[in-house]
């Protein structure tokens, strides 16, 4: 049975379909690392005979690339602005290429800390504006509660 098919043809959200990727990738490895060793080889051998390179490389990047994803879809939700991929014609810094295929692009490690900070910074501000309105918000249900209290009196009043 090949659970990668499955995995693919499974309704599921992305994150939890690469991590189960990655668990079940894991999983055949340690499997074929055990049989490897069980025949007498040596376990480094793995990396060797098989195309694990290539599978790992491939899963990272599609991890890499949905993070990208998300960290910029939360930016743009944010009305933040996103780190340009090109500076003229040189990719930015903040952006790596693959290394698969060469076309496609995805935040490097320092964009990914630049566009984190950004998301925390304007998350801290805006949780901040509104903990701002707190004591104002007190204050006026406090004023409600008292208003209520002296009509409830006045009512009662012979």
């Amino acid at each position: 049975m090949n659970f990668y098919r499955l995995l693919h043809a499974m309704p599921m959200p992305e994150g939890m379909r690469l991590r189960l990727r990655r668990y079940l990738m894991d999983w055949e490895i340690d499997r074929e690392r055990r049989r490897i060793v069980n025949s007498g080889g040596d376990a480094a051998d793995i990396w060797e005979s098989d195309n694990w390179q290539y599978e790992y490389q491939f899963l990272e990047e599609a991890e890499t690339r949905f993070h990208s994803r998300q960290l910029l879809g939360r930016a743009r939700q944010l009305r933040l602005p996103t780190p340009p991929v090109f500076d003229g014609s040189v990719l930015s810094a903040d952006y790596q290429r693959s290394k698969i295929d060469g076309h496609s692009y995805f935040l490097s490690l320092s964009g990914e800390q630049k566009v984190r900070s950004a998301i925390r910074e304007e998350e801290k501000y805006r949780s901040e504006r509104w903990a701002r309105r707190i004591p104002y918000i007190t204050a006026l249900s406090g004023l409600i509660g008292t208003i209520t209290g002296l009509v409830a009196l006045i009512s009662k009043w012979p």
